[in-house]
């Protein structure tokens, strides 16, 4: 029986799959990888697992040779790190932190799930090697995995399990620490905290600063405009307050609107770049996939929660 080679690639993409990368190392001693959905589990006892690398690879001979490889289950964010691996004639490495695992393989710096194995076994299998490692050691991060379906990228959605959600107890009015809005919160003011703490320290209210916010992105801007961009905030400011701003060297006015005075500009410079430095020494601790992540899913939650947020906080898309 023959097959459409396109049909029968379908067929198999209504399989929904994890997606990996799986690296070894040349005879040169250099590293080598390739992005794979073939990857499953074979055995808990002896614990081993399978891959399968095509024939036509150039890195064919690396991985049926070097007697050992690294599975890396890749986490949500990982798209273009799979598109990375998936591409031939580059230096795929060059760039992406990694390390030299257990067994010699390179193990790269993030991941949803990581299996260090010895190769067992390799078995022909039409166009393809399998490959049949036995773990040596595995690592879990609570990253969700990136998936692989009909042709694309996709992401995985757990179904309720008809307990409820744990971390609130509407009866009585208490939450966990895993709530996600809790998180958000805390998240929000422990991080601007150093901002918060400057600002403060020049004698200008969380009210004011915002003010000043605004003005840096669109100016000048009447009061009716200022109070428009601030009303997602619960922030309320009024003619009275601009005022007091302005007789306070903050603001300068004209027949159109409130701009920035020069105390109300080296108050905002002062304040970004220590909100600035916090940020830089936060990053450093994450990983540049949890980064990604992190911005991905804070955009996700605004573009979800804010669709009428006033323009002039919606990043490239400010305008006066």
């Amino acid at each position: 029986m023959t097959h459409d080679p396109r049909q029968f690639r379908a067929a198999l993409g209504s399989f929904p799959t994890g997606v990996t990368i799986v690296t070894t190392l040349d005879n040169a001693g250099e590293p080598v990888g390739v992005t794979a959905s073939s990857f499953n589990s074979v055995s808990l006892d002896p614990p081993l697992v399978l891959w399968s690398v095509a024939k036509s690879s150039k890195s064919l001979d690396a991985f049926c040779s070097s007697g050992h490889f690294a599975i890396h289950v890749l986490s949500a964010g990982q798209e273009d790190m799979s598109n990375r691996f998936a591409r031939s004639g580059e230096d795929k490495f060059g760039g992406v932190d990694w390390r030299k695992g257990e067994a010699g393989s390179p193990v790269l710096g993030e991941y949803a799930a990581l299996f260090e194995c010895r190769t067992m076994h390799q078995y022909e299998g039409g166009d393809h090697v399998i490959l049949v490692g036995e773990v040596l050691s595995f690592d879990q991060s609570e990253a969700p995995p990136l998936v692989f379906h009909g042709g694309r990228y996709a992401e995985t959605r757990s179904r309720p399990d008809g307990q409820g959600d744990e971390t609130v107890d509407i009866e009585h009015g208490r939450f966990t620490d895993d709530f996600l809005f809790y998180l958000l919160s805390r998240a929000h003011f422990q991080a601007s905290r150093p901002a918060r703490e400057t600002y403060e320290a020049m004698r200008i209210g969380q009210t004011e600063y915002l003010v000043l916010s605004v003005l840096s992105m669109a100016s000048p801007a009447s009061p009716q405009t200022i109070a428009e961009r601030l009303e997602h905030t619960g922030l309320c400011t009024g003619p009275d307050m601009l005022a007091a701003m302005e007789e306070d060297g903050w603001l300068v006015s004209d027949a159109e609107g409130y701009s920035l005075a020069p105390r109300g500009r080296e108050c905002l410079v002062r304040t970004l770049s220590v909100a600035k430095a916090f940020e830089t020494d936060l990053l450093d601790q994450l990983t540049p996939g949890e980064i990604h992540e992190a911005k991905r899913l804070l955009k996700k939650i605004i573009d979800l929660t804010g669709p009428d947020i006033p323009i002039g906080w919606r990043g490239s898309d400010n305008r006066a």
